[in-house]
């Protein structure tokens, strides 16, 4: 039994598409005739769903959900939680799993030769941009133990940003409980993509380069036009005097590639929007600005730099 509370009602969006993802590789493994097979053939038989013969990771467990929506198609899940107190809610909610072993350690110290390559790893450590969760750091780790043909869930993220101008110059998250004050001046640019089965540099950086929408060039002489007034809390939006366009920040939005069939966007409890803020500049509709982007994947916000190029 999955001990049910209000965060776990309010994710279920994110469980939804983990679920679907999840079935599918069970489908695609039984389809395929891979390492695994039904006794029956049937995935959605309740007399037997495991896949023979196959072991699955559930790398940063949490309270074993996945874990758990995981466990009718493996012999064995191992289920590794760092956090203490956290591993005492998962260990509660998977001990009546005969398939299930939880473990309370640090992924980066568990010891994966002493069992056999996985064809599954499930690692939910993510968040905005892979910045602040161990994502990259613990792929990078554990990949090496999946078998030639294993799968890890989700597969890959794809990285997109904005030019924005905010109220505030400091880092701010925005999801359903947090509204931040910003307004958007360019079109989305993806600046990444990865994909987890990859080796991928932790340290990342590039340059992204916006062109001003010209639509705020209309907005802007339209008297019916108000910029949301909360953003005169800072400055004026628009430079009036010089016909100049303030911009001071990019918006990071995160899409989370679970398998090639399934794209999910930030959801409440999945990879909020992420505003960044650099130094404010005025530049002219239709102007392009050069952007450096750069931080430690999985080394937190504070690695997190921005540099205006040019304009």
């Amino acid at each position: 039994m999955i001990l049910i509370t209000l965060s776990f009602l309010r994710d279920y969006e994110r469980l939804a598409v983990f679920k679907e993802a999840i079935d599918e590789f069970a489908i695609s493994n039984l389809d395929k005739d891979l390492d695994c097979s039904n006794s029956n053939g049937d995935i959605n038989s309740d007399d037997d769903k495991k896949l023979d013969c196959s072991l699955a990771y559930d790398l940063g467990c949490g309270s074993g959900v996945l874990s758990y929506l995981a466990s009718d198609y493996f012999d064995k899940i191992i289920s590794i939680e760092q956090n203490r107190s956290i591993f005492k809610c998962a260990n509660k909610n998977l001990k009546s799993f005969d398939n299930i072993e939880a473990i309370n350690q640090n992924v980066l110290d568990f010891d994966f030769e002493n069992y056999p390559k996985a064809d599954l790893i499930i690692c939910e450590m993510l968040d905005t941009a892979l910045i602040d969760e161990e994502e990259v750091p613990i792929l990078n780790h554990s990949k090496k133990y999946l078998k030639e043909n294993g799968k890890i869930i989700p597969q890959g993220i794809i990285n997109s940003a904005e030019p924005v101008f905010m109220n505030i110059d400091y880092l701010q998250y925005e999801d359903d409980e947090y509204q931040p004050i910003y307004e958007i001046l360019g079109k989305s640019v993806i600046y990444s993509e990865f994909e987890f089965l990859d080796d991928i540099d932790e340290d990342f950086s590039c340059i992204i380069e916006f062109e001003i929408d010209d639509k705020y060039s209309d907005k802007k002489t339209d008297a019916s036009f108000e910029v949301d007034d909360r953003c005169s809390d800072k400055t004026d939006y628009f430079n009036k005097s010089n016909d100049k366009i303030k911009v001071n920040g990019i918006k990071l939005t995160s899409f989370t590639k679970l398998n090639e069939n399934i794209i999910c966007g930030p959801t409440p409890m999945l990879n909020p929007a992420m505003l960044v803020p650099f130094e404010e500049i005025e530049v002219n509709n239709g102007d392009k600005i050069r952007i450096r982007l750069s931080y430690v994947m999985g080394g937190g916000v504070e690695t997190i730099k921005t540099e205006v190029l040019d304009v």
